[in-house]
């Protein structure tokens, strides 16, 4: 069979059905873009890398079919057809929607394009999609139009856009984990000193200490160092105290030298204690919460330090902070770090 069959040489084409239109009709602009959306579904399918993703977009693809057929049907078409989108692609969106929201955080603002090749292409489909769903609602005020169908295209935008936002997720995770597995040691005066801490890393763990601070009302400081207790990163929230800056850095410093919680040590360094005196032979020693190692595999990897509100304050964003970094691990290995699986 020839690809080409010159029936469209006048610029007219048949809907499904047989029903003869020309090529600029509403119902071909209409089907014409959901087929340019599913092209550019095809190239996100052979450039993705993540399973789960992969077979979303294989699935989305195949409904496309559905919703391109449904509006290529001329009346008669139309009348009995038997295949459409239903509302169980309309839930299967919204699922689909609120899992990865869920996985990835909260959205707090629309993000600009660009983050990664793949996640671009996403957007991409999201603005084909949305061009299809302008052209359907202009069919829909001249020509029958099922509402589940265009409430299909309205929740698919929306899908794309949370997709674009979890590839670069699981982007991020990816590079995370390769950092982890491959922790390279180097000698200071402190031991170890390789980092896993990227300025990504860094961020998500800021945020999530920053979310905790502004949920309880208190500002703080917050320091990363890496196993060997060198600062790779400090950020002070607004209206944070001026001492909050070096305890929290003392605190991250003492986790690390202790390879334990700065709060494990009040106890042990008072009068009497086993460990009466090391905040005096080192003065960067904290013996009060706020300082928290944190480990990959049984491993030090480096210490959180917060500082800025009372001991129990600080030790309830601490753990907030430290929560997300164990998920990171987690959800980026796939279990292949025994003690964070």
């Amino acid at each position: 069979m020839n690809i080409f069959t010159k029936r469209g040489d006048a610029g007219k084409t048949s809907l499904y059905g047989g029903t003869e239109v020309f090529k600029d009709d509403p119902r071909v602009w209409c089907y014409g873009t959901v087929d340019e959306a599913n092209s550019v579904l095809a190239l996100i399918y052979s450039s993705l890398e993540f399973d789960d993703l992969r077979a979303i977009v294989r699935k989305i693809q195949n409904r496309l079919f559905v919703v391109g057929a449904e509006l290529a049907g001329d009346e008669r078409q139309r009348e009995k057809n038997s295949i459409a989108v239903g509302e169980e692609d309309v839930l299967y969106l919204e699922n689909l929607i609120s899992a990865y929201t869920e996985e990835f955080g909260k959205l707090t603002g629309f993000s600009l394009p660009g983050e990664s090749p793949v996640s671009s292409m996403f957007h991409l489909a999201r603005t084909v999609v949305r061009r299809a769903e302008r052209h359907v609602v202009g069919l829909a005020r001249d020509e029958q139009v099922s509402p589940v169908l265009l409430k299909y295209l309205n929740r698919l935008s929306d899908a794309m856009y949370v997709l674009a936002k979890m590839e670069v997720y699981r982007g991020f995770i990816k590079r995370v984990v390769k950092k982890l597995k491959e922790l390279e040691t180097g000698e200071s005066e402190y031991g170890n000193c390789g980092t896993i801490f990227t300025a990504v890393l860094c961020e998500r763990l800021r945020q999530a200490g920053q979310q905790e601070s502004a949920k309880i009302g208190v500002p703080v400081s917050l320091a990363i160092v890496d196993q060997g207790a060198n600062l790779v990163y400090f950020y002070r929230f607004p209206k944070a105290s001026l001492v909050s800056i070096k305890v929290a850095v003392n605190k991250a410093y003492t986790a690390v030298a202790m390879e334990q919680p700065s709060g494990n040590l009040y106890d042990p360094a008072v009068p009497g204690g086993s460990l009466y005196g090391i905040n005096t032979a080192d003065p960067r020693i904290v013996v009060f919460g706020g300082g928290f190692p944190l480990f990959v595999d049984g491993r030090i990897a480096g210490g959180l330090g917060v500082s800025g509100g009372s001991v129990s304050e600080d030790e309830q964003i601490g753990r907030r902070v430290v929560a997300e970094f164990e998920k990171l691990v987690k959800q980026g290995n796939g279990g292949d770090y025994g003690s964070t699986s």
